[in-house]
């Protein structure tokens, strides 16, 4: 009987990570900044140095590539929420303001709206 219920309880463990495994898609929340963004885009690459000299240590500050499971389903919550017609790299998306691409400009923005984020 013991062995019967060892096997019965090893049969339940190996079938439940099958279902663990199934991650939830990423929610978009509002009190992050997302950067998604391609891999190998040189614009892409100037964002996330830029980001990663000054803000590499912030939880709220989530970089995800949008080749990715995870970064498609992001790019698409924030396609839907800023009805995007179409969509250049990299993409920020933070609480209610969303820019495209990357400049001194959108430096500056990026840092405005940060702070704005957590007011």
């Amino acid at each position: 009987m013991l062995r019967f219920l060892s096997l019965l309880l090893a049969i339940i463990i190996a079938a439940a990570p099958a279902e663990a495994r199934r991650k939830k898609p990423p929610v978009l929340e509002d009190n992050k900044a997302y950067i998604l963004y391609l891999e190998g885009c040189p614009i892409c690459e100037q964002a996330l140095e830029y980001v990663n000299e000054r803000y590499f240590t912030r939880p709220d500050v989530v970089k995800v590539n949008i080749e990715t499971e995870e970064g498609q389903a992001l790019l698409k919550q924030c396609a839907k929420k800023f009805n995007f017609k179409t969509i250049v790299v990299p993409v920020i998306c933070m609480g209610d303001k969303t820019f495209m691409g990357w400049s001194g400009k959108a430096a500056k923005d990026f840092d405005k709206y940060l702070v704005e984020l957590h007011e």
